[in-house]
């Protein structure tokens, strides 16, 4: 996009000398980059909005008959005159603004330009990037256009582009996105996204989670305290004006209000129309607008808490709304940033709708099992009108207020967002021994106060508060890295770990990586040490985990051909236990981990990569069996055989089910129904068992890069390791979703478009019906992974999105 120019160094005629005239070329001198100006309709545009705004200010004007008399006295074709000459001024103003501004967004900047006398630069580094919204006011809509709106840190204001076509101003969103998040994608890696949905920029990737209908907007609004209230003043008003004939006088009370009653509707009907809340790559979306079409990326490590309001009319309905708090829009305290993005996450929504929500927002939350405790008697005396509505509570991760009966509203705030806690007390809850405890986050809508408590139990309360906003942080920092939900090796077991290190001829120095089952230390060039974690009795026998794996790799080396050596496979070459561990020696691998290699590898690096990973898939499918039949080969009782394929599924997601049914309860609207589609949809499936990895992704996948003496080679994937207890003989269709599915979990820049890419190379080589299935297995591993809600937040909130799809 923004390219350095190149320079001609050529003189036509095609003489290699160089002009005599040629500007000196100064050797470490800058690069000039070639900037770019917004769309050439912008200066159109900025002069319709403008007729827009003359025509809505004059409006009221005709009808007031007065004022009327006084406009026909100019007459009319002094007026059209008039508005002609401001349009035109305002067009031409736009187009002096469109011609002085340039920008660059690149891979190493962000920078605007502006100014006709006075030049304005502005750069803004990629980490300070808050957010980025794309605002399509209604002119612009028509012609497929849209401003580009960037929030940067405290301190600085916003940047503007308008306009841009809407397909630009998406790429460049989700760019600046992605680095914002540290991600060191290029800007040329996204040149095939396909552009976003014409009327509710609806990205090829994104999914829908809620969609706000019509009726529930507007039958939320008419029952809302916030609108009834000022109606009910406004009439009430107009009743007393007109009985006691001050009509004319209090037309001045009376126009505001029903002026603030229409702004209501502006911002609470038409600003959120066909409200939708989808997912993306980057987080959460928002796109909502009638007339003028909004579209808001929220960046779910970015919310800070969240706010569950229900006037007192919804109860019935079984409504709530939903707020949150977002970093970005921290100065601004009311719903709305100028009227584009919000702060609203779900304007209306039912329970169900609620905790898909939630289950994004806060995954593995369980807000609504938070006990919570009320406030002592005596604060009826301070607060009779709602004392009893004042409720607090927390568990482990976060902490959750409640008050109010008019609105209720429910404030929760995890820990680790926690900016500070105070304690404040009045004069007359000093006399009543009572306090407030204020949890601070940043500022916005979720104001998390525990109302009216004992001095005692608020003190208690602060202190306690800090020290689990202490520990969620700590906990935070560690989850942060890819290896977040490998748990630190105890003392027993580092001091188990030297001493088989030391005793096998290895070191810390030389580990290669580690999982939540065991960690791996080169020895040579050719053999690697299997650490598996936990210390155990030093007679303790051979796992019987690792005494089937050590078979079934047996097994495959001995009878696989040849010719279908291409892909590696593990081989135990010997297995023991000393110092109460369980170790295996295993041939090394050749190459890296798909997973590692990803973040750093090109478009079309990643591209012949996974290309080569359904290769893989299909290698993996051609191995030999073991037994006859469909099978669980690794695990208590193994090698166990079921009668059909249904059946042996169902028995691997009894225990993760059983384990996960409280969450899964209280997180996946009608998961009974999900449950019972997908076992009908297996039991339908006729398929002859081939051998399933199980887990077959990214980090349990060797690829091989091409040499750097052999530019024309691709990357390929070479080696599959990590057999556990989900390895079995079933449906090969399974790993070929894990290979799609699974590489949503990446943490890297386009892991989301690589998995639909990957699909769409999947339907290519297997045929359509084979999208179906894999859609089925997404549920299938949805169940089987469900129980990690605790343990692995990310992989469970991964679960969730595959059974609220469902």
């Amino acid at each position: 996009m923004s390219q350095p120019p190149v320079p001609t160094t050529a003189v036509p005629g095609g003489d290699d000398r160089a002009p005599e005239d040629a500007a000196p070329v100064v050797p470490d001198a800058p690069v000039v980059k070639q900037t770019e100006r917004p769309h050439p309709l912008t200066p159109f545009i900025r002069g319709w909005l403008v007729l827009v705004a003359v025509v809505v200010g004059f409006g009221p004007r005709l009808v007031d008959p007065d004022e009327r008399e006084g406009l026909a006295s100019l007459g009319l074709v002094w007026i059209l005159v008039g508005v002609l000459v401001i349009c035109l001024l305002a067009a031409a103003a736009g187009f002096v603004s469109w011609r002085f501004t340039r920008f660059v967004i690149d891979d190493e900047e962000l920078r605007i330009e502006t100014g006709v006398l006075f030049k304005t630069s502005r750069k803004v580094a990629f980490e300070r990037i808050q957010s980025v919204d794309i605002i399509q006011p209604f002119a612009a809509r028509l012609f497929g256009l849209g401003e580009l709106r960037i929030e940067a840190g405290a301190g600085d204001s916003g940047l503007r582009l308008r306009y841009l076509s809407r397909t630009k101003a998406a790429r460049l969103r989700d760019y600046l996105l992605a680095r914002a998040h540290g991600s060191t994608a290029r800007l040329a890696d996204s040149d095939d996204t396909l552009a976003p949905d014409v009327l509710f920029d609806a990205g090829v990737a994104d999914r829908t989670l809620v969609t706000v209908t019509p009726q529930a907007l507007v039958g939320s609004f008419l029952t809302s305290t916030e609108f009834l209230v000022p109606l009910l003043v406004t009439v009430g008003f107009a009743v007393v004006a007109a009985t006691t004939g001050i009509g004319v006088v209090a037309l001045g009370g009376i126009v505001p209000m029903v002026l603030g009653v229409f702004s209501l509707v502006s911002r609470r009907v038409i600003a959120m129309f066909h409200f939708t809340l989808a997912e993306s790559s980057r987080g959460l979306r928002v796109t909502r607008g009638l007339t003028n079409l909004t579209s808001q990326s929220v960046p779910v490590d970015r919310i800070q808490g969240v706010r569950l309001c229900q006037p007192v009319l919804w109860k019935p309905f079984g409504w709530w709304r939903v707020d949150v708090d977002i970093v970005g829009y921290g100065s601004r305290d009311s719903e709305n940033n100028g009227g584009e993005a919000t702060s609203v996450l779900l304007p209306v929504a039912t329970p169900a709708q609620v905790r898909v929500a939630m289950s994004r927002v806060l995954p593995g939350f369980a807000v609504e099992q938070i006990a919570t405790h009320g406030v002592p008697r005596r604060a009826r005396w301070f607060r009779w009108f709602d004392w009893w509505t004042l409720r607090y509570g927390w568990d482990e991760r976060a902490i959750v207020t409640e008050h109010g009966w008019l609105v209720h509203e429910r404030h929760v705030v995890p820990h680790a967002k926690t900016q500070s806690v105070r304690i404040e007390q009045g004069p007359l809850q000093r006399r009543l021994r009572l306090a407030d405890v204020h949890v601070d986050t940043p500022k916005g809508p979720v104001h998390s106060v525990a109302r009216q408590l004992d001095e005692a139990t608020a003190r208690k309360l602060a202190w306690t508060q800090l020290d689990r906003a202490r520990a969620a942080r700590a906990a935070a920092r560690v989850t942060a890295d890819p290896a977040a939900e490998v748990r630190p090796e105890s003392e027993d077991e580092r001091r188990s770990a030297d001493a088989v290190l030391a005793e096998l001829g290895t070191g810390r120095d030389r580990l290669l990586g580690e999982g939540g089952e065991s960690q791996v230390f080169a020895l040579d060039d050719d053999r690697v040490l299997r650490l598996y974690r936990g210390v155990h009795g030093e007679d303790q026998p051979l796992s019987p985990v690792v005494d089937q794996l050590r078979g079934l790799y047996g097994f495959w080396e001995r009878t696989r051909a040849p010719g279908d050596r291409a892909l590696q496979l593990p081989l135990v070459l010997d297995a023991g236990t000393s110092h109460g561990r369980t170790w295996t020696i295993d041939r090394r691998f050749g190459g890296g981990s798909l997973a590692a290699w990803l973040p750093t590898a090109d478009l079309a690096g990643r591209r012949a990569a996974l290309s080569s990973l359904l290769d893989a898939a299909e290698a993996m499918a051609g191995l030999p069996l073991p037994v006859a039949g469909f099978a669980r080969l690794v695990g208590e009782g193994a090698p166990q055989t079921y009668p059909s394929l249904v059946e042996l599924l169902q028995s691997m997601l009894a225990g993760p089910t059983t384990r996960s049914h409280a969450h899964l309860t209280r997180d996946v609207p009608d998961v009974a129904g999900v449950w019972d589609r997908m076992v009908r949809d297996l039991a339908r499936r006729t398929v002859t068992p081939t051998l399933v990895h199980g887990d077959f992704c990214a980090p349990n996948v060797y690829v091989s890069p091409p040499s750097p003496g052999s530019p024309g080679e691709a990357p390929r994937v070479t080696g599959v390791g990590d057999f556990s207890p989900h390895t079995l003989q079933a449906d090969p269709l399974m790993d070929l979703t894990g290979a799609v599915a699974f590489l949503e979990l990446e943490t890297y820049e386009g892991a989301v478009a690589d998995s639909e890419w990957l699909l769409g190379q999947a339907v290519q080589r297997y045929g359509p019906e084979v999208a179906r299935w894999i859609g089925v297995y997404r549920r299938y591993f949805a169940f089987y992974f469900s129980d990690t809600a605790d343990v692995e937040p990310r992989t469970y909130a991964w679960c969730l999105r595959q059974l609220d799809g469902a």
